[in-house]
């Protein structure tokens, strides 16, 4: 039987996720609990050490889908342990299954229990932390200088500080200036769904134990920047807003986030692009490591 996920089950289900390595930031406990009632629900189920998670839609709960599971001590599950879990719990999809985990298992031995279906969008922007923080050589150049142009304009009166949950009414203030920003929700059929999860994730945040920044200039909330961890060596930044009227506040926030991203962490996923040209954009100019492809995997009847 699955169990809705909430918050409280965070310190439970903790142990499944310290050993992980599936590099997409679904599967990142944290983001799990932060956007579950968005558009869908996220639930879990526990059986020795196997952890499951499914997603239902919100507006058709019949819509249900699984992740990979979570095994303890760490490893990929077989075609056949997946084909067998998707019919013993009647949901015969797997959503956000790792680019890695395909080229590892074989796509031919996949295929022989599922289809296999790129997941476009979904792909996850992976960056070396370093790189991020110091953006360095001459690819970063236009970076550089329009942190030192914002640098210049904003002068002592900008101030980085660790972000706080406590911050939660001034952040959801300058997401809803971005939002209008930008004309409207960025997802247009998702409308204040990602308001939702920030809540969320400031609600609960050290519960979470999520980590981040924010920067002031002149005491007003200029930026935010906050994120949790997904595995050993990977941080995923799960929101990242700024008053886009402010040039160069943008790149300042990209790389003191970074800066503040917890020493043990040695890459950064800063999510999907979720087909979003503008988005996909910004992040390539960023020049990542890799792009991690997402896939789904279909039962096949």
């Amino acid at each position: 039987m699955f169990k809705k996920l909430q918050p409280h089950d965070y310190k439970r289900l903790k142990p499944f996720f310290e050993g992980q390595r599936y590099p997409l930031c679904p599967y990142s406990l944290a983001s799990m609990i932060i956007w579950s009632e968005c558009v869908h629900e996220a639930f879990y189920r526990a059986e020795g050490d196997t952890l499951y998670i499914s997603e239902a839609d919100m507006e058709d709960p019949s819509r249900r889908r699984m992740l990979l599971p979570i095994l303890r001590p760490f490893r990929y599950p077989t075609p056949r342990e997946l084909a067998e879990a998707a019919r013993k719990l009647g949901i015969a999809v797997y959503h956000y299954v790792p680019q890695n985990y395909v080229e590892t298992i074989g796509a031919e031995n996949i295929e022989r229990s599922f289809t296999i279906q790129e997941e476009y969008g979904y792909g996850d922007y992976i960056y070396n932390t370093s790189d991020m923080a110091q953006l360095k050589g001459r690819k970063y150049s236009k970076k550089r200088n329009l942190i030192a142009q914002f640098s210049k304009t904003a002068g002592p009166a900008a101030r980085v500080r660790p972000l706080e949950g406590s911050c939660l009414r001034g952040c959801l203030e300058l997401f809803d200036h971005w939002e209008k920003g930008q004309g409207g929700p960025v997802i247009a059929d998702i409308p204040n769904c990602e308001r939702k999860a920030i809540v969320s994730g400031l609600t609960h945040f050290n519960e979470l134990e999520m980590s981040g920044v924010a920067v002031e200039i002149g005491g007003r909330l200029a930026g935010f920047a906050f994120g949790s961890r997904l595995t050993a060596d990977t941080f995923t930044l799960n929101f990242e807003k700024a008053d886009s009227g402010v040039k160069g506040l943008y790149q300042f926030l990209d790389s003191e986030a970074a800066r503040a991203v917890p020493a043990q962490y040695t890459l950064l996923n800063k999510e999907n692009d979720i087909g979003i040209p503008g988005l996909k954009k910004a992040k390539e100019s960023y020049f990542p490591l890799r792009v991690v492809k997402s896939y789904i995997l279909t039962l096949k009847s």
